[in-house]
C-alpha cells in the first residue's frame, strides 16, 4: 500500500510541475510543432502518419540514435524502444542482441529482419549511425507481415539520410573516449589463495601445502586489462536545389579494446542523390555505400582464464619465461620446477601469442525509381545489391607457445621433437591459416502505390513483387606450415618444409526469394481505420514438396476517439485512439534445416550458418544421419493497443498487449539408440507462446520565456515466454554444458526456453558421519553441497534436477531525464532488467586449484557448524542452483552535458561541445563481472552462462558537433 501511494504522489507531483514550471501553465503556442501524431513513420514499401497507424510501431530519430556515440545503432537504442529488448556488448566490433517481442526459436535466426531504405540486409554493422535519419521496428503482426517468412522476430526499418532543398551544410563531429571495466570481481590475494588451496588438499588427504609467505601476489584482470581508447570523426555535405538533393559523408571509427592489441577499425563512405525530372513526375533515388573494418582479435578466454589462476603465480619469471602455475612442495613456494597448482594457463601469454587479423568490405548500392503514372498511382521499381568480401588471417607461432607452456622446456627439446617427427602438425615452428569468404547478394521490388481520398474517405492501396537472391559466392580456406615470423613473410606460397600445406574451396548454394504482397488501407473522416495485409513467400531454402509457398495475412483496426464529436476540442484529451490486429508471420532464418532425402547416403542435410563480423548467411551440406523435411517456423500474433497526448500534448505515450504463438518451433533432436538414426536432426518439435504488455510514456513541457524546456520518459516491457507442447518422442531435449560434463538446461512443458534444469541445494554436508548416514551423491565430502533428493529413492540422478527459471528477462525498463537552458543540455539515461537468473560459472566449473572471488572466500565453509550454505575450498562440480543468482540490474546508461556555441561564432549553425559518461554506475547483486549477457547464442547452449563473457565497460566522451 505504501508503494502504491508513493507511485501516485510521484506521478501527480509531476504532472503539477510539468503544467506549472516557474508556476505559470504552458500555453498552447509554446508546444512543438512537430506533434507525435503527425510525425511519418515508415511501415514498408510505403509511409503513414503516427496517427493513422492501425499497428505498434517504436521509432527514434537521428538525435536519440547519436546522443549515446556506439560502434552500431542498435546499441545506443537499448531502453528506447519499447517492445524491443536491446542486450549490448563491450566487445570492439560486436554487435548486440535485438529481441521483439519475446524470443520464439530453439536455434538460430532471432535476430529481426532489417531492412535499408527498402533494401533487406543481413545487418546494419556497416553503416555509420550519424548516416541514419530515423529507425522504425515494425512490432506486431499488423505492420510486419508485409515482409511474410522474414517476419517473425520484428523488422527494423531504416532510413539513410538525404540532403534537403537549401544551401550546402558542412558537418564535423568527432568524439574520444576512455573504457575501463565497470564492475570488477575482487579476488582472493596470495595469502588468501594459499589457504583456501591446502584446505582443498587437506581434504583430499595431501600433506604437503603451499607457504602462506609467498613472493608473488599478481592481480590477473589488472595485469591482462588496459584502457581501452574510443574516437571516431564523421564529415558529411549535403544540400539540394530544385532538381537534386545530394548528401555525402565519410567517417573512422577506432576502438582499442581492454586486452592488449585488440582493436576495431571501420571506415565508412555513403553517397545518397535524388535526382526529380519531368517536373517532380519521376524522382530517381541513388545510394552507395561502402565500408571497410579491420580487427585484431583476442581470446576472450583470457578473461576466465585471469579469474581462475593463481595470484601466487607472476606474468613472468625473472629469467623472462612466462609464469604458469607450478609449485615446489618442499618449500611451499609457487616456482619451477615442480608439481601443477591448477590447469590453467597464462592468460596474458594466450594474448600474446594470438596472432588473427580479420578484415571485411561491404559494397551496398540501391537504385529506385518513383514514377507518378496519374495523380492517385505511382509505380516503384528498385535494384539492390550487397556485395561481401570477408579474409580472416591466422599465425599460430607453435614452437613459442609450446616453450610458454613450461618453463623448464627448451629449444633442444622442441627441435628434437620435430626431428623425430617431420611431418607432425604439432611440432612445426608455427603454422598460417587464410579463410575468404565472397558473397552476393540482390533484390529487385516493383509495387504500385494508390493514393485516394474522396470526401470523407481515403484508400491507399500497395500490391506489387519482389524477388531476391543471397548466399551466391564461395568460401577458401588454406593452411601453411614454418613460414617467416615476419609478418610481411605471412602467405601460403612461402611455407616452408614439414606437413603439407592444405587449400580447400568451397561454393554456396544460394537461396531465391519470390514474393507478391499487397495492403489495402482505409480511413473514414480519419476516425475509423481497417487495414490489410497479405503476402505470397516462396523460397528454395527447403524442400520443394515441402512449404516450399506459403502465404501470410494480416488484418487490423483502429478507432481514432479524439476525432468524435465529444471529445473535439478537448483540452485534457488531445489525441486518443485505439487499436488491434491479427496475423501469421514466418522466419526461415533458422540457421540450419534439412533438406530432402537425396544423394548417396541414407539423406542430405543443409548446414547453413552465419559467419564473420558481416554475418553473412552461408549455405552448404553433408551427407548423414536423415532427417525430416522441414519448413519456416509459423508465428501467430495478435494484438491490442493504444496511443494517447494528454494536457495540451504534454504527456504523450503508448501501451499494447499481445499473443504471439509460434506454432512450430524447430529441435536439434538427439536420435534414440534404438531409432534408426546415427547423428542428430532436425523436426518442428514445439509449440512456444509469449505474451506481455509493454507501455511508453514521456513528459515535455517548456518556460513561457522559451529558455527552459525539460522531457521526462519511461519504457516497461513485461514478457512471459512459455514452451505450450512438445512432441512426446522429443521431450527432454537439454543444452547448457559447462564443458565439464554437467549440463544446466532442459526444454519443457510450461517451461520457458532456455530454462535452468539442475539440482536444488539443500545445505551443506557437516562431517563425514552424516555423510555416511545419509549421502545420495558418490563421493560426497564434508563441505561439498548438498543436493534434495526429490524424489525420495535414496539416490540423486537426473530425476531429481528441477527447474529454476529461465536465463530470458522477464521485464525491462528505461527512464529518461532532460532538460535544456538556453545553450545548455543536460540528459540522463537509464535502463534495467530483471527477472531471470545468471548462471555463475567463473565459481562453478572448478577442476582443482583455481582462485575464487573475495565473497567465495569470506563465505566458504572452513569445518562443521560454519555454515550450511557455501560450499568449503573442496567441492565438487555438479550444476546446481547454487550457482544461479539474479539478473536483475538497473544501469546508468547515459550522462550527457552540452553546450552550445552557435551564438558566439558568427556564421556558424552549430557548434556544440559535450561530456558523455556512458555505463558509469550499476546495481545488481549478481557477484559476477556482467549479468548482461549477449544472446545471440543457442537458448540450449551457453546463453546465460558468464564463461568467457567480455566485461561491461565505463566510457567517457569528451565530442564536438560543427555545422556550417
Amino acid at each position: 500500500m505504501k508503494q502504491t501511494n508513493l507511485k501516485y504522489s510521484c506521478l501527480i507531483a509531476v504532472l503539477y510541475f510539468g503544467m506549472n514550471v516557474n508556476g505559470q501553465t504552458t500555453p498552447q503556442d509554446t508546444v512543438p510543432k512537430e506533434q507525435k501524431i503527425e510525425e511519418v513513420v515508415m511501415i514498408g514499401y510505403g509511409k503513414q502518419k503516427r496517427g493513422d497507424l492501425t499497428s505498434s510501431i517504436s521509432s527514434v530519430k537521428s538525435e536519440d540514435i547519436t546522443k549515446q556515440p556506439a560502434t552500431t545503432a542498435m546499441q545506443s537504442l537499448q531502453g528506447k524502444l519499447s517492445g524491443v529488448t536491446i542486450v549490448n556488448t563491450d566487445q570492439p566490433g560486436a554487435t548486440p542482441s535485438v529481441i521483439v517481442r519475446g524470443l520464439g526459436t530453439a536455434l538460430g535466426g532471432r535476430d529481426p529482419l532489417y531492412v535499408v531504405d527498402g533494401m533487406i540486409v543481413p545487418n546494419i554493422t556497416n553503416i555509420n549511425p550519424r548516416d541514419i535519419e530515423s529507425i522504425d521496428v515494425l512490432k506486431d503482426a499488423a505492420s510486419t507481415a508485409i515482409y511474410g517468412v522474414r517476419a517473425a522476430n520484428g523488422v527494423v526499418i531504416v532510413t539513410t539520410k538525404t540532403g534537403k532543398k537549401g544551401r550546402t551544410k558542412i558537418s564535423f563531429d568527432s568524439y574520444f573516449g576512455v573504457k575501463s571495466i565497470l564492475n570488477k570481481v575482487k579476488m582472493a590475494d596470495a595469502s588468501q589463495y594459499a589457504q583456501y588451496f591446502n584446505e582443498e588438499r587437506k581434504a583430499n588427504g595431501k600433506t604437503t601445502f603451499l607457504s602462506p609467505n609467498q613472493q608473488y601476489n599478481t592481480n590477473w584482470l589488472d595485469e591482462l586489462t588496459r584502457t581501452g581508447i574510443v574516437q571516431d570523426n564523421n564529415v558529411t555535405i549535403s544540400g539540394g536545389g530544385e532538381n537534386v538533393n545530394y548528401f555525402l559523408g565519410a567517417d573512422h571509427f577506432t576502438e582499442n579494446g581492454i586486452l592488449e592489441g585488440q582493436d576495431y577499425r571501420r571506415t565508412t563512405i555513403r553517397n545518397n542523390n535524388t535526382y526529380k525530372l519531368f517536373n517532380n513526375r519521376v524522382r530517381i533515388t541513388q545510394n552507395v555505400s561502402f565500408s571497410n573494418t579491420k580487427e585484431n582479435i583476442k581470446p576472450l578466454g583470457a578473461f576466465d582464464t585471469a579469474h581462475r589462476q593463481a595470484p601466487v603465480i607472476p606474468v613472468k619469471y625473472e629469467n623472462g619465461k612466462w609464469g604458469m602455475p607450478y609449485w615446489n612442495e618442499s618449500t611451499g613456494l609457487a616456482t619451477y620446477p615442480g608439481i601443477t597448482l591448477n590447469s590453467h594457463g597464462n592468460p596474458l601469454s594466450s594474448v600474446y601469442y594470438t596472432n588473427e587479423v580479420a578484415r571485411t568490405n561491404t559494397l551496398q548500392a540501391f537504385l529506385q525509381a518513383d514514377i507518378d503514372v496519374t495523380k492517385d498511382l505511382t509505380f516503384t521499381s528498385r535494384a539492390g545489391t550487397t556485395k561481401y568480401w570477408y579474409s580472416k588471417e591466422t599465425f599460430v607461432p607453435t614452437r613459442a607457445t609450446w616453450l610458454a607452456a613450461d618453463p623448464t622446456r627448451t629449444d633442444a627439446q622442441f627441435q628434437a621433437l620435430q626431428d623425430a617427427n617431420p611431418t607432425n602438425a604439432s611440432y612445426v615452428n608455427n603454422s598460417f591459416g587464410i579463410e575468404k569468404i565472397d558473397t552476393f547478394r540482390w533484390q529487385w521490388e516493383n509495387y504500385f502505390t494508390y493514393n485516394k481520398k474522396i470526401g470523407r474517405h481515403s484508400i491507399t492501396a500497395v500490391i506489387g513483387t519482389s524477388s531476391e537472391e543471397v548466399g551466391v559466392g564461395g568460401r577458401m580456406y588454406g593452411r601453411a606450415y614454418n613460414l617467416s615470423d615476419k609478418s610481411q613473410y605471412w602467405s601460403l606460397d612461402l611455407a616452408g618444409s614439414g606437413p603439407n600445406k592444405t587449400i580447400e574451396q568451397v561454393y554456396y548454394t544460394p537461396v531465391r526469394y519470390l514474393s507478391y504482397f499487397g495492403r489495402l488501407q482505409y480511413d473514414f473522416d480519419k476516425k475509423y481505420y481497417v487495414s490489410g495485409i497479405i503476402r505470397r513467400d516462396g523460397t528454395s531454402r527447403f524442400r520443394q514438396d515441402e512449404k516450399y509457398w506459403d502465404t501470410f495475412p494480416s488484418v487490423s483496426a483502429g478507432w481514432n476517439i479524439s476525432n468524435e464529436d465529444f471529445l473535439k476540442d478537448n483540452s485534457f484529451i488531445n489525441f486518443l485512439k485505439v487499436r488491434g490486429g491479427w496475423g501469421t508471420l514466418g522466419n526461415d532464418n533458422i540457421g540450419v534445416v534439412n533438406v530432402s532425402n537425396t544423394g548417396s547416403g541414407p539423406g542430405s542435410q543443409d548446414y547453413n550458418y552465419v559467419f564473420g563480423p558481416g554475418q553473412d548467411l552461408i549455405f552448404g551440406a553433408y551427407f548423414g544421419s536423415p532427417a525430416y523435411p522441414l519448413g519456416w517456423e509459423i508465428t501467430k500474433e495478435w494484438s491490442v493497443g493504444t496511443d494517447f497526448e494528454l494536457l495540451n500534448k504534454r504527456l504523450t505515450g503508448s501501451f499494447d498487449y499481445y499473443q504471439k504463438k509460434n506454432t512450430n518451433t524447430i529441435l536439434k533432436i538427439k536420435p534414440i539408440l534404438s531409432g534408426p538414426y546415427k547423428d542428430d536432426f532436425y523436426d518442428h518439435g514445439a509449440v512456444v507462446m509469449n505474451k506481455g504488455w509493454e507501455v511508453a510514456l514521456r513528459w515535455k513541457d517548456f518556460s513561457e520565456s522559451g529558455n527552459f524546456s525539460y522531457e521526462i520518459g519511461a519504457t516497461f516491457n513485461s514478457n512471459d515466454n512459455k514452451v505450450q507442447e512438445v512432441k512426446p518422442a522429443y521431450g527432454g531435449m537439454t543444452g547448457g554444458s559447462l564443458g565439464n560434463g554437467s549440463i544446466t538446461k532442459r526444454l519443457e512443458v510450461g517451461q520457458s526456453l532456455g530454462s535452468w534444469w539442475m539440482y536444488e541445494v539443500e545445505g551443506v554436508w557437516q562431517n563425514t558421519t552424516e555423510i555416511n548416514n545419509n549421502a545420495h551423491l558418490s563421493g560426497a565430502k564434508p563441505g561439498f553441497l548438498r543436493y534434495k533428493d526429490q524424489n525420495g529413492d535414496g539416490v540423486i540422478d537426473d530425476r531429481d534436477k528441477v527447474f529454476f527459471g529461465s536465463y530470458i528477462p522477464t521485464y525491462n525498463y528505461s527512464v529518461h531525464l532532460g532538460f535544456t537552458y538556453k545553450n545548455i543540455d543536460f540528459s540522463i539515461d537509464g535502463y534495467g532488467a530483471g527477472g531471470n537468473k545468471i548462471y555463475n560459472g567463473l565459481n562453478s566449473t572448478r577442476i582443482g586449484g583455481e582462485n575464487v572471488s573475495q565473497y567465495m572466500f569470506n563465505n566458504r565453509w572452513t569445518g562443521e557448524g560454519s555454515t550450511n550454505t557455501n560450499p568449503g575450498a573442496n567441492r565438487d562440480v555438479e550444476a546446481s542452483n547454487y550457482y544461479l543468482e539474479d539478473g536483475d540490474y538497473f544501469r546508468i546508461n547515459n550522462i550527457t552535458l552540452g553546450y552550445n556555441f552557435k551564438d558566439a561564432i558568427q556564421g556558424l549553425r552549430n557548434l556544440r561541445v559535450y561530456l558523455t559518461a556512458q555505463n558509469p554506475f550499476i546495481f545488481t547483486k549478481y557477484e559476477g563481472y556482467t549479468p548482461e549477457l549477449n544472446s545471440n547464442g543457442d537458448p540450449y547452449g551457453t546463453t546465460g552462462v558468464e564463461l568467457s563473457a567480455y566485461p561491461n565497460l565505463r566510457s567517457f566522451i569528451l565530442g564536438v558537433n560543427v555545422e556550417f
